[in-house]
C-alpha cells in the first residue's frame, strides 16, 4: 500500500478507539483527565498497531512479487536460445552418371549439393565432410534412377527433385546434405537411340498387329469361306444377294479357288463348262460325277 493508506488505516484506528473508550466512559465513571489519558493512550496505540499490519501486509506482498520476478528470470534462463540454424555449404555437380533400370544406359545428374556439418557423437569430425554429402546426394538418386527407365528421364527429374530436396543426415551423422537446381538427362546419341528404338518399337507392334488380322483372315478363309465350292458359293451370295447371275458365272472360278486353297486337284475345264452350263439350263448335276477330280 502507499504512504495515504498507512494515514488512513492509522487514523481510522484512532477513532474507532476513541469511540470505544467514549463509550465505555458513559457506563464508567471516572475523573475526565483518566480517559482523556485513556483516550490519547489507545488512540496512539492503535495507530501504531494498524501502521504495523499495513507494513507487514506491504512486506508480504513486496516478497511474493519478488519472487514472481525471481521465478520468471530462472524460467527464462532454462530455457533453451533459439539459434539460427549454420550456414550451409555448396557444392556443384555437373553430369554426373547414373544407372537406370536398361543396363547400357546411364542418366546424367546435375545439381547443387548443399550441406552442414552436425554434431556427432561416433567419433571425431570426417576429414572431407563434402564428400560425405555428395556421396549421400548421389546415393539416393541412385536409389531411384535405377528402378526407372533411361527414356523418361524427364519425369524421373521431378521425383529427384522432391526426394533430394528433403535435408537428410547422412549414415555417419555427421553431415546433413540435401540438394536443388536438380536436373536429369541422357547423352545425345543415347537419346538418338533410345527415340530410333521407341520408333521401332510402334513399328513392331504395328507388324505384329497386322500379321495376327493376317492370320485371322487366313483361318477365317481357309476353314469357312473355301472349305468347299458351296461355302464359298454362300459366301459370294451373301455379300452379293442381288447378283445371282453373277454368281453362276463365278462357280467355276470360285471351285478353282476352293481347290487350291485345299491343295486339291482343280477341276478339268470340261466339268466346269459343264457345270455352268447346267446352271445356266436349270439342269442339277448329280453329286457322284463332283465337281473337283479326286473327291
Amino acid at each position: 500500500m502507499e504512504q495515504t493508506d498507512k494515514s488512513r488505516a492509522a487514523l481510522l484506528a484512532a477513532v474507532v478507539t476513541i469511540v470505544v473508550v467514549l463509550a465505555v466512559s458513559l457506563v464508567v465513571h471516572g475523573p475526565v483527565w483518566m480517559w482523556a489519558a485513556v483516550v490519547v493512550v489507545g488512540a496512539g496505540g492503535a495507530a501504531l498497531a494498524a501502521q504495523h499490519v499495513v507494513h507487514r501486509r506491504e512486506q508480504a506482498e513486496l516478497r511474493r512479487v519478488m519472487e514472481r520476478q525471481q521465478a520468471q528470470i530462472e524460467q527464462k534462463a532454462a530455457e533453451p536460445e533459439e539459434t539460427e540454424p549454420p550456414a550451409h555449404v555448396q557444392y556443384p555437380l555437373s553430369a554426373i552418371p547414373l544407372p537406370s533400370s536398361e543396363i547400357d544406359y546411364k542418366v546424367l545428374l546435375s545439381a547443387t549439393v548443399c550441406w552442414r556439418q552436425i554434431a556427432s557423437t561416433n567419433g571425431p569430425p570426417h576429414t572431407s565432410p563434402v564428400d560425405l554429402a555428395v556421396n549421400w546426394i548421389l546415393t539416393r538418386a541412385r536409389e531411384l534412377t535405377v528402378l526407372e527407365k533411361p527414356e523418361e528421364f524427364q519425369v524421373v527429374q521431378h521425383r529427384l527433385g522432391v526426394s533430394l530436396g528433403t535435408p537428410l543426415a547422412e549414415p555417419y551423422g555427421q553431415v546433413v546434405a540435401w540438394a536443388v537446381d536438380v536436373s536429369l538427362t541422357v547423352s545425345d546419341e543415347d537419346a538418338r537411340r533410345l527415340a530410333r528404338l521407341a520408333e521401332l518399337r510402334k513399328h513392331e507392334r504395328m507388324w505384329e498387329q497386322e500379321r495376327r488380322m493376317e492370320v485371322s483372315m487366313r483361318r477365317y478363309l481357309s476353314e469357312d469361306v473355301l472349305k468347299d465350292t458351296g461355302s464359298a458359293i454362300v459366301w459370294w451370295l451373301a455379300r452379293h444377294p442381288d447378283a445371282v447371275e453373277q454368281t453362276v458365272q463365278l462357280i467355276g472360278p470360285l471351285a478353282q479357288i476352293t481347290a487350291a486353297a485345299n491343295s486339291k486337284d482343280l477341276p478339268v475345264p470340261e466339268l466346269l463348262r459343264a457345270i455352268q452350263a447346267a446352271e445356266a439350263n436349270g439342269r442339277h448335276i448329280p453329286p457322284s460325277d463332283g465337281t473337283v477330280a479326286g473327291q
